[in-house]
């Protein structure tokens, strides 16, 4: 009986599990070869003797077909069908061996299907090369891992070195008896020290250098182990580069300024770029890049650049990312720091080459235009939106109608193409999309509308903006899927005789369908994908977790545990909360915030280690912008402490035996291992790898000898390895051995006895947790999970701690170490593309460096900003000034640095309104290095003034010198210094043309501090915590031939909290001015009154937060010499509803705000005052990516002896 209930469940699985036919890709090297697999409940089987013959291994059937025999040089297997016992044999050792497989073959067409871990498992044993199962539908093959044993290494000399000067570096050559390969440096105060190991018989020496701009001298000391150099330098914050000469006993170390010297310039056929010295070993490397991206998608997009688009590299931030425009002109911006990595969010191979190609797509896919479009294009140029002259939208429209298109669509086809330009490392054939959507289903939330995701969830999940990627790569994957690649490249592309095509209509003319009812058919279709992933996940028995609280953390760094206390320490990113570091009680499960994170990034949210022994965290700033700073903090004292600044030093571990401080610095598109003894005063770097093979994830045994991290290399494989530290700590090489290149692995850490090692990886597509033996070097999985787990923490012997992925966040959760038997795999969505369209494969690029011999490429030259300057944009305009209108134009001139930026509005107003005089309007403004501010206007315009009763168009003309100063540019606090001289001639009115100016010529020199350190969360739509200080101080004179002299004084604090709930935000203002008072010019008074906001607007929608505004009394009507002033504002969440849109404009949210000031002055008629209003916007989204606001207020103020009331309806054109 037993037998038939057995054979009915089998019947049934296979009923509610079939076999799905897929394609397994096999990597080797630049290529691609797909070969037959099925997934049979969960287990891939794929054909073996694809597999061999792609990895060139020889095979044969016995006659029978029965057996297939697998010869290598020495050894072979033979595989019996039907029959799980594989035998291998060595032909050298005349030795036997039975191999048994999980599952047993079958012969299919003639062909053996074997499971594709067993495959792998199989051939890894006998092969002289290596199968790496990157996820369940990609194999690659790279070489075997070889154990490395560092050998004694022969003690070296110096037998010369020399010191070359440059424009901005000095280089330093060495010169040594045989190779060296053990060295490090650090900086301490300025500083530079070279510690070369093994590198003895050094007399104690001082060189000068012969050039001291960056060196002053060499100090060289012999020790009896090694030697060190000291290189005395002139400058403050310089970039070392220590690399290996032209031959092997050569060791060059070049140090240069840090991004603050001039710019340099390359070109290509199709690219110029323009870089920094310090930039300078990767400009061949990114040009060739370029030009082997972008041959490419001319011929599949048909396209063809007019100009030579601009590269400009950057290294300002420790995470690398690119950036694109094609207004005024095509323009990419590469950061050239490693990437952000973890989940496998962002799956790439050689970076560079993966992020042109991204960038690259955006390029074409604006630039294209029809025949009418460039027309226009020759005559305007491509005109950016501006505020001061609003018709430039219209022109905008006209000269880039591609750009104004969703910003998913934008994406997805830049994230469609990325992915086989770069082999299949791309977000379409990734795990975190896969997981992404398959929790979306498994946790029943609906799906998002193309409009909702612009509009809603982009603003208000932890996702934020990558959720546009994420939805727009699985929509236009599915039109791939369904309708074929070529399709989505029409779509995508422009002809010549296509005339402004809207993205529906468009879409309709191809696909021969609505584009709702088609978003709705992807939902549909994605939600049945993942449900049946979801059922094959559920046929092998599912790990039992523990959710610890039912409250999700959005981001999480890596977690800490103190074992003593019972305690977890970890930092988090989410919706509504400021990012903070926590501690979470394992014995309560409640949490408290212990540090907060000013400046966290949305992937790692800040890098976090914890000492256990001596309570201290140390954890890092700035790690969405600019150079990380690293502090600690120390429970025992209570007091956080600044270790060491600008260190750009992240992914940190603690040794709990030495206390050393471990971490990965980001410099010059490096990776480098550095170290820090306790008690932490200077940092050592100890390896610097290649640019594209990068380090994170920094993990050290209770021992405190070896040391885990994660490696990702450029080709893309992704390892767990380890290093031993008593190796590093005796002078040799730091050696890292591969332990696991399976599923991407991520996030290793110890076990409390060091004998075990944990990680996370996406080997059967889902995010398990799996554990290796030190002693048996065996690895096993831990978990089957739906969701996916991540960071795992072992925190008993028994026991780990992990974070289970949901759509809100991560969650920790807890469950037993025992080995999961089976682990189903998922089918990726991005391989049934494949399978469906393999022209695909032929994207895959050829490596940049194989081809670099074809690129030519120009001679570095200087970079001239006064050369480079050219003209952008020259429109038409009309424009009001008072009650006359204007007709003239608008144009700007600048260079692609915007170190030097011109623009230039003038126009006369022929008609007579009011005057019989025509009138002559100037408008112009220079800077340089958005630093030096020169201006000069003469009867300004406003095109405002057209619509508005309070007219801004100044009679008269202005002459003005500025200069901006950055004292503190450290997020989130940053110090700015700005003051300005202005002389005005033949003024008559001021504050709107509302006051009567006395003297006519005039000169004012105003210098103002402002000073800013205000957060704000996820959700937010303004500053929700934080003070903003602004100190001011005016002075005022008159004709020289008769002078009068006057001045102020004036400051103002606002300081922002979080009350109540969610988004509430409560703003206090304090405000205070003193005016030297001259009766006779009340030009330099204090004028107060009114909201500001006129029926169209440009200037910010909140006017009435503005010092001198006082809703409820008209405009400008209190005067006075002192005040002080006092204001409470409360800013209520703001209300979103998602999907909301008409007429293809989407409103995004709808703000309330409630106040009341209080005015206490020495105005003649208005001493005491008070008022209290509301305002309300409702801010608007329209041509995808153009905003305005509607807003409307009303006010009532009361003051000795009188009352009134104030109201107003403002249209805002533009963002704020």
């Amino acid at each position: 009986m037993k037998i038939y209930r057995l054979l009915l469940a089998l019947i049934l699985t296979f009923i509610a599990y079939p076999q799905v036919d897929t394609k397994i890709a096999i990597i080797i090297k630049d290529r691609y070869e797909l070969i037959d697999a099925e997934n049979h409940s969960g287990i891939i089987y794929l054909s073996l003797n694809d597999l061999l013959k792609i990895i060139d291994i020889s095979s044969d059937f016995s006659e029978d077909k029965k057996n297939l025999n697998v010869k290598f040089s020495d050894q072979s297997f033979r595989i019996t069908i039907q029959n799980p016992f594989v035998n291998i044999l060595d032909s050298q050792l005349k030795t036997k061996k039975i191999y048994q497989l999980p599952n047993a073959p079958y012969l299919k067409n003639n062909f053996v299907f074997v499971s594709s871990l067993s495959a792998i498992e199989l051939i890894n044993l006998i092969w002289d090369k290596q199968l790496v199962q990157l996820a369940p539908n990609r194999i690659k093959v790279i070489e075997k891992i070889q154990e490395q044993i560092p050998d004694t290494l022969p003690k070296l000399k110096i037998s010369k070195f020399e010191i070359e000067s440059e424009d901005e570096a000095v280089k330093v050559k060495l010169f040594f008896s045989g190779e060296i390969t053990n060295y490090y440096n650090f900086y301490r105060s300025q500083n530079l020290h070279l510690i070369l190991w093994d590198v003895i018989g050094v007399n104690d020496s001082v060189f000068e250098s012969p050039s001291e701009d960056i060196l002053d001298k060499i100090e060289i000391k012999s020790f009896e182990q090694f030697s060190e150099m000291i290189f005395y330098l002139n400058k403050e914050e310089t970039i070392t580069e220590i690399f290996k000469g032209d031959n092997k006993n050569e060791l060059v170390i070049r140090i240069s300024e840090r991004d603050f010297g001039d710019w340099y310039v390359k070109e290509s056929e199709n690219f110029k770029i323009i870089y920094r010295d310090s930039h300078s070993h990767l400009v061949n490397h990114l040009l060739n890049s370029a030009e082997n991206s972008l041959n490419r998608l001319m011929k599949i997009f048909n396209y063809k650049p007019d100009k030579k688009i601009i590269i400009n590299t950057y290294d300002v931030s420790d995470y690398g990312f690119g950036g694109t425009t094609t207004i005024p002109e095509n323009y990419v911006r590469i950061e050239i720091e490693p990437l952000e990595t973890g989940y496998e969010v962002i799956p790439y191979s050689e970076r560079f080459q993966w992020l042109l190609s991204h960038e690259l797509v955006h390029i074409i896919v604006n630039d294209m235009a029809g025949g009418f479009e460039s027309s226009l294009r020759s005559v305007f140029g491509k005109v950016l939106p501006e505020k001061n002259q609003p018709l430039s939208i219209f022109y905008s429209l006209l000269t880039n109608h591609n750009r104004y298109t969703p910003r998913w669509f934008q994406e997805a086809i830049a994230v469609f193409v990325e992915t086989w330009f770069s082999g299949g490392y791309g977000r379409l054939l990734g795990s975190f999309d896969e997981m992404y959507f398959r929790t979306l289903v498994n946790e029943g939330i609906n799906f998002s509308s193309d409009v909702e995701i612009e509009n809603y969830t982009s603003h208000t999940s932890m996702f934020l903006e990558n959720v546009l990627y994420l939805y727009g790569t699985r929509f236009i994957g599915h039109l791939a899927d369904k309708y074929g690649v070529e399709k989505l490249i029409e779509w995508f592309s422009l002809e010549s005789d296509d005339f402004y095509p809207s993205l529906q209509s468009k879409f309709e003319k191809i696909y021969g369908s609505e584009f709702e009812d088609e978003w709705n058919q992807f939902i549909k279709d994605e939600t049945e994908f993942q449900n049946q992933n979801i059922l094959t996940l559920k046929t092998a028995p599912q790990t039992q977790i523990k959710r610890l609280t039912k409250e999700s953390f959005g981001w999480i760094t890596k977690p800490s545990f103190d074992s003593r206390n019972n305690l977890l320490f970890f930092g988090y990113l989410k919706p509504s909360n400021l990012a903070q570091i926590t501690k979470f009680d394992l014995k309560t499960n409640l949490y408290e915030q212990l540090i907060t994170l000013p400046t966290p990034s949305i992937i790692q949210v800040a890098s976090v280690a914890y000492d256990e022994a001596y309570q201290q965290m140390f954890y890092t700033t700035n790690n969405n912008q600019l150079f990380r700073d690293l502090l600690m903090y120390d429970f025992n004292s209570k007091k956080e402490k600044l270790l060491f600044e600008n260190i750009r030093m992240g992914s940190l571990t603690i040794s709990p035996e030495k206390h050393e401080l471990w971490g990965v610095q980001h410099q010059s598109g490096k990776a480098v291992l550095i170290r820090s003894k306790y008690p932490y005063t200077e940092a050592q770097s100890l390896s610097a790898f290649l640019v594209g093979d990068e380090l994170q994830d920094l993990s050290i045994n209770k021992k405190g000898d070896l040391l885990a991290a994660t490696m990702h290399f450029s080709n893309g494989q992704q390892s767990i390895a380890i290093a031993d530290i008593k190796e590093i700590d005796k002078g040799n090489p730091i050696i890292f051995k591969p332990i696991s290149s399976n599923g991407t692995p991520e996030n290793p850490s110890w076990s409390l006895d060091g004998n075990y090692l944990y990680w996370n990886a996406y080997v059967n597509g889902v995010a398990n947790i799996y554990r290796y033996d030190i002693t048996t070097e065996e690895i096993i999985p831990l978990t089957n999970t739906i969701q996916g787990l991540f960071r795992p923490i072992e925190i008993s012997s028994d026991s780990l701690l992990a974070f289970e992925f949901t759509t809100n966040g991560f969650i920790p959760v807890v469950f037993k170490i025992q080995k999961t038997e089976r682990l189903p795999a998922i089918q990726y969505f991005g391989q049934r593309i494949l399978n469906k369209s393999s022209e695909l494969l032929k994207w895959n690029l050829t490596p940049a460096k194989e081809i670099a011999d074809s690129i030519k490429i120009s001679k570095e030259d200087s970079y001239s900003s006064f050369n480079s300057i050219s003209l952008k944009t020259f429109i038409p305009t009309v424009s009001g000034f008072q009650s006359r209108i204007v007709l003239g134009f608008y144009s700007q001139f600048n260079d692609p640095l915007l170190i030097h930026d011109l623009t230039i509005d003038a126009g006369i107003s022929p008609f007579k309104e009011t005057t019989n005089d025509i009138k002559y309007h100037l408008r112009l403004k220079y800077s340089f290095h958005q630093k030096l501010i020169i201006a000069a206007e003469h009867n300004a315009t406003d095109f405002y003034d057209l619509f508005n009763k309070r007219k801004r168009g100044m009679l008269g003309s202005r002459f003005a010198l500025g200069y901006n100063y950055f004292w503190i540019y450290d997020n989130p606090l940053k110090i700015k210094h700005s003051t300005e001289l202005s002389l005005y001639k033949d003024i008559k009115f001021i504050n709107d043309n509302q006051t009567e100016v006395s003297i006519p010529d005039y000169l004012i020199l105003k210098s103002e501090l402002d000073i800013k350190d205000l957060r704000k969360t996820i959700g937010s739509i303004e500053w929700e915590s934080g003070d903003w200080i602004r100190l001011s101080v005016l002075g005022y004179t008159s004709d020289p031939d008769n002078p009068k002299y006057s001045g102020q004084i004036m400051g103002e604090w606002d300081k922002f909290f979080m009350i109540f709930f969610d988004h509430n935000v409560l703003q206090f203002k304090i405000a205070s001015g003193y005016h030297f008072e001259k009766e006779e010019i009340p030009e330099t008074k204090f004028y107060f009154g009114g909201f500001g906001n006129r029926a169209i607007e440009n200037e910010p929608v909140k006017q009435y937060t503005k010092m001198f505004r006082f809703p409820g009394v008209p405009i400008y009507n209190i005067v006075a010499d002192k005040f002080v002033k006092v204001m409470i504002s409360n800013s209520l969440p703001p209300i979103r509803i998602p999907g909301a849109s008409i007429f293809g404009i989407d409103l995004k949210n709808i703000n309330l705000s409630v106040f009341s000031q209080g005015l206490y002055s020495d105005s003649r008629f208005v001493e005491k005052a008070i008022d209290a209003g509301a305002q309300i916007n409702f801010v608007l989204q329209h041509w995808y990516n153009l905003e305005t606001t509607f807003s409307a207020g009303i006010a009532k103020a009361w003051w000795n002896g009188g009352t009134d009331h104030e109201w107003f309806i403002s249209f805002k054109l533009l963002k704020d």
